[in-house]
């Protein structure tokens, strides 16, 4: 065991000055410095790079996705390397940005803004906190430190969860200096090496914790959670979904939300935009059909029983179909149409203009490894609204639910909800995804026009003179949360976030408990769309 101060900082600074720096001015050196006058506009001009993607180049020059295509119209998907793009000039004046001390945005947890800064606390008290993490010290060698940078370097272990430890860093550096905070924070190199986990628990110092963040893998969490079990130290996990853990471990506190907690967000979600929908619910496999039959019980408790359809609605719709058909050279029957598992009448139709049709409306489930879409053809209305809700953890099988549905749609309208995290999943087509309006789930979700998103990436910049990752926002609201509710609710922290609100950078900690001898879980999921090339975050609290 040793103080963060002493363990970590030298080595911190070596470590960001060789690798990261390199890495900061080859971005740089990327983009242009040529800026051009186009139809009374100021443009950079970019050659696009090897292996660059237009994510990559938006970032670079600071603008969204959508403004690049805008301005690039014969843009479909990534531009191939040597291609000339415009990209609009934005002039930035960061420093003045910087320098406004008493600039105070709501919602802005960086801010801090008064109503979520505690009025009375104990101003005295040193607050001790422990950090599990693993850091894999001993691979940080001479060797180590002098050996050619590369991507296969910055993937080593030492730098797995790096940022995370720089993103918890700046939270405690924020709560000191703003807030005259006095913690006692140390710092373990936990990792899943059980000779570490048997030295740090040999002595009784963890049991005197006010809070203890970590380890991060599960055989040394399960073993420290055991280690105080008997105490009243809060221990929060940062890194499981598993709910299970939870159980008859009141103590623990699980900031990762459980995929079960993603129906309660769906019911909303069906509530308030689906109700006069047919609802196609689409397992992967036979291990989804729990959560598909959850879903199938939201859908009928919530969508409307009838939709009524304006005649002249489905006339033009059918009309458009048949002139389809006579184009490609296809016989049909022009006198009847098929759609939603029904023969109508196209002269009845054409003879009630004025009328509507009233169609059931349908919530059907599929085990995709059985039935795939082909019973969905007939099922599925060309006259009203399908929402399919799939459910599967694979890439192969989102890429297929996407690419398939994307040609359903050209004869009936198609939404899509994606459960349980497709997020992860890179190039599944955005246009596809627009096209489907997709609705997607993650347990965090980065607004990078937040003004405080903003000041944190300028602050990370300036601490370490990167990037920060995913890891280091995760890093940044644990530090930031759990420190200010130790301020707030002292020796009873743990009644207290069950209430307990404060703005985050990239999610929202809604904690509950199932029993009072369980321990709290995240309940909140975000949830986005994509829209115009970007993801629009859906306003559910």
């Amino acid at each position: 065991m040793r103080n963060f101060k002493t363990l970590f900082s030298s080595l911190m600074i070596c470590l960001m000055a060789l690798l990261y720096a390199p890495e900061i001015m080859a971005q740089q050196e990327m983009k242009s410095q040529i800026v051009t006058e186009y139809n009374g506009k100021q443009y950079y001009i970019h050659t696009v790079q090897k292996k660059q993607a237009l994510r990559e180049i938006a970032e670079l020059y600071d603008v969204t996705i959508a403004e690049i295509l805008f301005e690039n119209k014969e843009i479909k998907n990534n531009p191939k390397p040597g291609s000339i793009i415009r990209i609009p000039y934005k002039e930035v004046f960061i420093e003045e940005v910087l320098e406004e001390e008493d600039y105070v945005v709501e919602n802005d947890s960086l801010a801090f803004i008064p109503e979520f800064v505690p009025k009375t606390f104990d101003s005295e008290r040193l607050y001790k906190v422990a950090l599990l993490m693993p850091l894999y010290l001993e691979q940080v060698d001479n060797k180590f430190l002098n050996e050619e940078i590369s991507n296969k370097q910055l993937l080593a272990k030492p730098f797995s969860y790096i940022h995370f430890y720089e993103g918890f860093m700046i939270a405690v550096d924020s709560m000191v200096s703003s807030l005259n905070m006095k913690i006692d924070l140390k710092v373990y190199d936990i990792d899943q090496d059980t000779n570490k986990i048997a030295n740090v628990l040999r002595d009784s110092t963890l049991l005197d914790m006010d809070m203890i963040v970590g380890p991060f893998h599960l055989k040394p969490f399960e073993r420290v959670m055991e280690f105080v079990a008997d105490h009243d130290v809060m221990i929060v996990n940062p890194m499981t979904n598993r709910e299970d853990l939870l159980v008859g471990n009141k103590n623990m506190v699980k900031v990762k939300p459980s995929y079960s907690y993603q129906m309660q967000w769906l019911e909303r979600l069906i509530q308030d935009r689906y109700t006069d929908n047919n609802i196609f619910i689409l397992a992967m496999d036979s291990s989804c059909m729990d959560y598909a039959f959850m879903i199938e019980d939201i859908a009928l408790r919530n969508i409307d029983e009838f939709s009524y359809v304006p005649n002249r609605k489905i006339k033009r719709i059918i009309k458009k179909r048949h002139d389809t058909l006579k184009n490609e050279e296809i016989e049909f029957d022009s006198t009847s149409y098929m759609s939603d598992n029904v023969v109508f009448n196209v002269a009845m139709i054409n003879e009630l203009p004025d009328d509507t049709t009233k169609l059931k409306n349908q919530v059907v489930v599929y085990n995709y490894s059985i039935d795939s879409l082909n019973k969905v053809k007939n099922v599925a209305s060309s006259f009203r609204k399908n929402l399919f809700v799939a459910y599967g953890d694979s890439k192969v099988y989102a890429t297929e639910i996407v690419n398939k549905l994307n040609i359903l749609s050209k004869d009936c309208p198609v939404s899509l909800i994606a459960l349980p995290d497709w997020s992860k999943f890179d190039r599944l087509f955005n246009e596809n995804l627009m096209k489907l309006s997709t609705v997607i789930y993650d347990d965090d979700y980065i607004d990078y026009d937040s003004y405080a998103v903003g000041k944190f990436i300028c602050k990370f910049r300036e601490n370490y003179g990167t990037e920060p990752k995913d890891m280091a926002y995760h890093g940044f609201n644990i530090g930031w949360y759990f420190l200010n509710a130790l301020m707030n609710y002292g020796d009873n922290v743990m009644d207290g976030i069950a209430t307990y609100r404060i703005p985050l950078l990239n999610t929202k900690y809604y904690f509950d408990r199932k029993n009072a001898n369980d321990g709290y879980e995240n309940t909140f999921w975000n949830q986005y769309q994509y829209k115009n090339y970007e993801k629009v975050l859906l306003p559910y609290e």
